[in-house]
């Protein structure tokens, strides 16, 4: 949907560009911030020119342009343009958009929001990025949840956009695990298996699996020898085959073979 809100300054006439946006944007999505002025009161025309429109030396009345990223200014809680180079809180990251052009009363005091001290801030929404007054480079970390569409590419702005139901990791330490033993603890932060043993109250082997270097082992007898068979002693013998048509000379020599006689 194209917004297009016509405002008035006295001395020129200003378009409200709404080109960032993409698709409806519903109220839900906005909150109401505090803006500091002076964050947008900059005497760097070039970024001026990117806050504000209706400028000129007779203008009583100037806007500052809607879809500005704003961020939080750490020490006041107010909100300004985020800028990577800002040293206030507003280099770290982009917490929303600015909803809808801010009508800005110049007097001989100063600057001062017509319509009271809160703005509308979105903090969620379907964008097209480089349709923004100020385009912030990739590598700007986005809060919210926001996405850049732009040649039919859908873009998740936000880490919480990039992960859906994604929570911030949260550094997990032993001394966090409330349920841990101290033994268990001193596992965990053992630095090697020497201070892991240690922790469990167990020592160092010096075993090289070998059965002689075995202290207090048994006695084995030397191995069994068989015999051999006597007139009078049980033996061992050997086999022997005797062909069908065996004599009496091939069964007697085939018994001293075996050792069964002499």
């Amino acid at each position: 949907m194209a917004y297009e809100n016509v405002r008035s300054t006295g001395i020129v006439t200003v378009e409200e560009n709404n080109e960032w946006r993409f698709g409806n944007h519903t109220d839900d999505g906005t909150v109401s911030v505090t803006l500091d002025l002076s964050t947008f009161n900059v005497k760097d025309e070039t970024k001026r020119d990117k806050y504000l429109t209706g400028l000129g030396d007779k203008a009583t009345t100037i806007w500052i342009k809607s879809g500005i990223p704003l961020a939080k200014i750490t020490a006041s809680g107010a909100y300004g343009p985020y800028d990577p180079n800002a040293t206030d809180g507003r280099q770290n990251k982009i917490a929303g958009l600015l909803e809808s052009m801010v009508e800005i009363s110049v007097t001989f005091g100063g600057w001062d929001v017509v319509n009271g001290a809160n703005v509308g801030m979105r903090y969620r929404g379907d964008i097209i990025k480089s349709k923004l007054p100020v385009v912030p480079a990739d590598g700007a970390v986005w809060g919210g949840s926001f996405f850049d569409i732009e040649d039919d590419t859908v873009t998740p702005l936000s880490n919480a956009s990039a992960n859906p139901g994604a929570s911030t990791p949260t550094t997990i330490t032993a001394a966090n695990i409330t349920d841990a033993s101290t033994v268990g603890r001193s596992i965990l932060t053992a630095s090697d298996a020497a201070t892991a043993r240690t922790a469990i109250g167990a020592g160092t082997s010096s075993f090289d699996g070998s059965y002689n270097s075995l202290k207090d082992k048994p006695t084995i007898p030397p191995a069994y020898t068989l015999p051999a068979a006597t007139a009078n002693a049980l033996g061992g013998i050997k086999q022997v085959t005797l062909e069908s048509n065996a004599t009496a000379a091939d069964i007697v020599t085939a018994l001293k073979t075996a050792g069964v006689a002499k």
